[in-house]
């Protein structure tokens, strides 16, 4: 999957992906050197033999020829795929979320792969419940295509691939699993050198790329047998409250509404309070989770934080403050808005100080937005 669809930013759009605890770790530079190494020395190394051969004899045969371009263009796709990585481990990636139908996309890269599978000689059985994630398209095709041929790669048995959603929290989750070594093999995934075949480019770009869309990713390896967990945070669901309660708008007009696009999230315990902020930011373009605890507010934080937090004033307690000290010592930049109970009381944050933006209850619809893209750009 080519990446170059996408484009960068170094502006404060990059820190959305950030988290306190990052879902998927990020791949060291080293390592990715090392592989990038690895894999274009195991595919020149037999192509230098051929070109040896070819000079002694002065002449190459077709089979030949043919496994000396496949060689080299091992080689290079090997070093496009380390570019790819570090051009996703630089950050600053700008993403451009919207409603997306997971299931029809496992199955559409299904189709497209089909002739791959039959050549290959293998078998994928697929059980893919429906479900819809807030995700970049680009970042999202390229995902499942990192997955696909990881698998394809390694699998020596039927590739088994399940779509389902977790009950709580309500998070889609895609599961492959395969086998990856024949059963007369003693040491399965382990390679000379001690390099598991297993920690390929393509591994380490799927990594790389689940960092960078803030899911959680998860390999477990049973010596012959592989799992891969992917768990998407940001999945659509009617749910009124929970980490999953996502809202999504298509914004028609970036120019006509300033925080189209953004992520806020809103810790709100009452019902009726939800629903108006809600109201108030669903025409805005932005895309609101909705929790109803402080807990559930720092398990989504270390999913990747948002751009903005909006807090009922009656959650704030000794664990709200724990998790506001920790959320500015790593995005000191994130907006805060606290709804108090007076009124239509209306306040911004001072510029020296640790407070932040207050809006009374009663005044939501009109001074909520305004609240908002005052602590967005005195965070630039």
């Amino acid at each position: 999957m080519d990446l170059s669809e996408l484009t960068s930013t170094h502006a404060v759009d990059g820190s959305t992906q950030d988290s306190l605890s990052p879902p998927a770790p990020a791949v060291p530079a080293w390592r990715t050197a090392s592989q990038v190494g690895v894999e274009v020395a195991h595919a020149l190394t037999p192509a230098l033999d051929s070109v040896r051969q070819m000079q002694l004899t002065g002449r190459i045969d077709r089979p030949s020829l043919q496994a000396l371009i496949v060689r080299i263009e091992e080689a290079r796709h090997a070093g496009i795929l380390g570019q790819q990585i570090a051009r996703l481990a630089h950050g600053g990636i700008r993403q451009q979320p919207e409603a997306l139908n997971l299931s029809q996309a496992l199955q559409d890269l299904l189709l497209q792969r089909q002739d791959q599978l039959n050549e290959r000689g293998l078998a994928v059985k697929h059980a893919l419940k429906p479900a819809e994630v807030v995700a970049d398209p680009t970042l999202l095709s390229a995902l499942l295509d990192a997955m696909f041929e990881w698998s394809l790669r390694h699998a020596c048995t039927p590739v088994d691939i399940a779509l389902d959603v977790k009950a709580w929290p309500a998070h889609a989750q895609v599961v492959c699993r395969f086998g990856h070594t024949p059963p007369d093999l003693a040491q399965p995934a382990i390679e000379a050198g001690g390099h598991n075949k297993l920690d390929c480019l393509w591994w380490q770009l799927l990594t790389q790329l689940a960092r960078t869309m803030a899911l959680q990713l998860d390999r477990a390896d049973s010596g012959r047998e592989a799992r891969l967990t992917l768990e998407f945070p940001h999945t659509v669901n009617g749910n009124l409250e929970g980490v999953t309660a996502v809202e999504w708008s298509s914004p028609a007009s970036d120019d006509a509404r300033p925080l189209a696009g953004m992520h806020i999230l809103v810790i709100a315990v009452r019902r009726e309070v939800l629903n108006q902020i809600r109201q108030t930011l669903g025409p805005l373009g932005v895309m609101v989770h909705c929790v109803g605890s402080v807990s559930a507010a720092r398990e989504f934080c270390q999913q990747g934080l948002p751009r903005a937090i909006v807090y009922e004033s009656m959650v704030y307690d000794a664990a709200f403050d724990a998790l506001r000290g920790d959320i500015r010592l790593q995005c000191p930049e994130l907006a805060w808005v606290e709804i108090v109970d007076q009124g239509d009381a209306f306040e911004i944050s001072s510029f020296g100080g640790m407070s932040m933006a207050r809006v009374g209850s009663d005044a939501i619809a009109n001074s909520l937005p305004s609240a908002l893209m005052f602590e967005l750009a005195r965070g630039l």
